[in-house]
């Protein structure tokens, strides 16, 4: 079973049958997060984060740092929360955008995004495990190659953030929808967390829905079976 749990903005959890992921997490400063920091520390396999903002890197290497798991992002990232941040290195699976990378039974990739980051380029992740394939868009703006992401990865579900401003607004996101095609639902992140992301998620529902495609809106903190 696969079951995927929001926790505001763009955090989320993904538990592939036992094997725990945690995206771009977020816990400590989002206002929206249902858990405490204490309450998430060393409870994942994998750590994946997009791009080095400070609500997206959040609270990675302090998840980390506090049991078990692996920290996955591009290589730039990698190396700065390694040297810079005190990670150890046995805790980081250094990669880039590519093919797949097999870590204790799942199989995760970082996809192309368009966005701005210090250390490295901005990332998608895929996330594919017990017959069920994520992708989570990170940070970014609508871009032509979201079809290619869509026919190498065939994601069932995507995450697309929809906040507008600093990423695709719900328009630009249904787009995104369009040349992804997930063979599930699409799934909105990155909105409402503060007034600059203010967004009325319902307009990406009604377009993905005049599309074909289905739309699932999860409650924060709701953990719903993919």
């Amino acid at each position: 079973m696969v079951t995927l749990r929001w926790f505001g903005h763009a955090a989320i959890e993904l538990n592939f049958g036992g094997k725990k992921v945690i995206i771009d997490p977020l816990i400590k400063d989002n206002p929206k997060s249902p858990a405490k920091l204490e309450e998430v520390i060393g409870k994942y396999d994998v750590v994946a984060v997009t791009h080095d903002h400070p609500d997206h890197l959040g609270d990675a290497v302090e998840i980390l740092k506090g049991g078990r798991g692996h920290f996955f992002a591009n290589f730039d990232l990698s190396v700065y929360v390694n040297q810079t941040m005190g990670l150890p290195i046995e805790k980081v699976i250094q990669a880039n955008v590519g093919g797949y990378i097999n870590v204790d039974g799942l199989r995760l990739a970082l996809t192309k995004a368009v966005h701005s980051s210090e250390h490295g380029d901005p990332t998608g992740v895929v996330v594919s495990g017990e017959g069920v394939t994520v992708y989570h868009a990170g940070d970014t703006g609508l871009f032509g190659d979201m079809r290619l992401i869509g026919e190498v990865f065939k994601p069932d579900y995507v995450l697309l953030p929809i906040g507008g401003r600093f990423t695709m607004d719900p328009e630009q996101a249904s787009l995104a929808v369009e040349m992804l095609r997930p063979k599930k639902a699409a799934i909105p992140i990155h909105y409402n967390t503060w007034p600059l992301i203010q967004v009325d998620e319902t307009q990406f529902v009604k377009l993905n829905q005049t599309k074909g495609f289905k739309t699932i809106i999860p409650k924060v903190g709701e953990q719903i079976q993919l």
